[in-house]
């Protein structure tokens, strides 16, 4: 396998035999520029996969090498490494071409993790059409959390098997499900979204099969459903819990036979369209009430993609305010280019229990107070910026309750399926609380 190539370019020479000791390791051909106009003579003469630039550099800045690297048509993906950290820095690298964007002092795993990212979405990114290219930059992080459910939406968007998105409120479900459809063979058909909870339990059987003409009071003409709209696309349903028994029965025949009727009909139609659905309620405890069909939990859980809460991936928090900012700048009129030393700290400290929904009202509140260029912490919301602490009771029976689990799990050898079945607990609540007390079994 051809070897990566990769240019560094920076006038700091500590910083040249790092990540020239870094890249070198991790397999990479390295070669390095001590000033800007060095760094676009080597662009113009070989050809590299990717470019770690200097925004502030001798002789040409970053800024100027990417406007040349526009111009000329150099196909090599550009990220942009500053120790100035504004926003403007950012937004301007980023509209001229830049792929990504990192601040110094930086971390030389992390720079290596974005370095493969952006190597292995560019590549992917050259086959699809610039629209497909717009939407499936959506998912945004780079922390291995993101990493992770990338690379499976990777491996599983071009089959044909049901996909079951799990997570809490507020974590993107509804965004993994557009990534997997427009990133797969099925992008240029239909995406058709049903959230099952908005609409009464009357209205989704109309909704997901159509009806007939003269089929119930009202039907005074033939009207197509979401299955049928979708064709050979996707069809998302979102909060699918929210169904009742008789439509998850129904449900699951057109899962199982590929076909379904329109309400009233007696003809029946193909379903061809790709099922994708969505959920934040605990499935297994579901079935456990009587509340959800196991046979459909079985058909919809075929494959599962897990869309980790923020309180897991606070790594990737700068990057979405970054482009909370972008958003609200042009929804607000505002021109936010700065950001106060004292906003991360407040940011990193909150467990965003409304997860990245509740990220992005807080930053539109905090641009929509704010005044002048810079978001400082004063601008958050008040219950942000006084986190309240925990409670002293709390932390005594969570010390109790790991305890407790670690007994369990020393008792059956880490074997979570036992030690789950011991505690009285569903398997995915046991992970649940593996992950949130930074517990490992062997």
């Amino acid at each position: 396998m051809r070897k990566k190539t990769i240019l560094i370019a920076d006038d700091e020479p500590f910083i040249l035999q790092v990540l020239d000791r870094e890249f070198t390791c991790a397999k990479y051909k390295v070669d390095t520029a001590m000033d800007g106009e060095a760094a676009l003579n080597k662009l113009k003469d070989n050809l590299y996969d990717i470019a770690l630039i200097d925004l502030r550099m001798p002789k040409k800045d970053g800024i100027t090498i990417l406007k040349e690297i526009k111009k000329l048509k150099i196909d090599t993906t550009v990220i942009i490494m500053t120790a100035f950290g504004t926003i403007r820095d950012a937004v301007d690298a980023i509209k001229i071409g830049a792929y990504d964007y990192i601040t110094k002092p930086f971390d030389n795993d992390e720079i290596i993790s974005r370095v493969q990212q952006a190597i292995k979405y560019t590549k992917r990114f050259k086959s699809f059409n610039i629209s497909s290219v717009e939407k499936s930059v959506a998912i945004t992080g780079s922390s291995k959390e993101i990493i992770r459910m990338k690379a499976n939406i990777e491996k599983i968007r071009n089959l044909d098997s049901t996909v079951l998105v799990i997570g809490e409120s507020g974590t993107g479900k509804n965004v993994v499900a557009k990534e997997i459809h427009n990133t797969s063979k099925r992008r240029k058909m239909p995406f058709i979204h049903l959230n099952c909870a908005v609409l009464p339990p009357t209205l989704i059987e109309s909704e997901l099969f159509g009806h007939e003409k003269g089929a119930f009071t009202g039907a005074v003409d033939l009207k197509k459903g979401k299955f049928e709209f979708a064709g050979e696309g996707t069809i998302f349903l979102d909060e699918i819990a929210t169904l009742s028994l008789n439509l998850q029965a129904k449900l699951l025949n057109v899962l199982q036979e590929r076909k379904f009727e329109r309400v009233g009909g007696i003809k029946s139609i193909q379903m061809n369209a790709r099922i994708i659905a969505a959920t934040n309620t605990n499935l297994d405890e579901a079935i456990r009430r009587k509340e959800f069909r196991e046979d459909l939990y079985y058909r919809l859980n075929v494959i599962t993609i897990e869309c980790p809460p923020l309180r897991y991936r606070k790594k990737d928090i700068k990057e979405l305010v970054l482009n909370f900012i972008n958003k609200f700048n042009h929804k607000l009129n505002k021109s936010i280019t700065e950001i106060s030393p004292d906003v991360w700290p407040i940011l990193k400290n909150y467990d965003w229990p409304g997860n990245i929904r509740e990220l992005e009202n807080a930053i539109e509140s905090a641009i929509a107070f704010a005044t002048g260029e810079t978001l400082s912490g004063e601008d958050l919301p008040p219950r942000i910026r006084f986190k309240k602490q925990p409670d002293v009771k709390q932390g005594v029976l969570e010390n109790q309750e790991i305890q407790i689990i670690k007994i369990a799990l020393e008792k059956f050898n880490g074997h979570r399926e036992k030690v789950a079945k011991e505690l009285g607990i569903s398997r995915r609540t046991l992970q649940y609380k593996l992950n949130k007390f930074g517990l490992r079994t062997k």
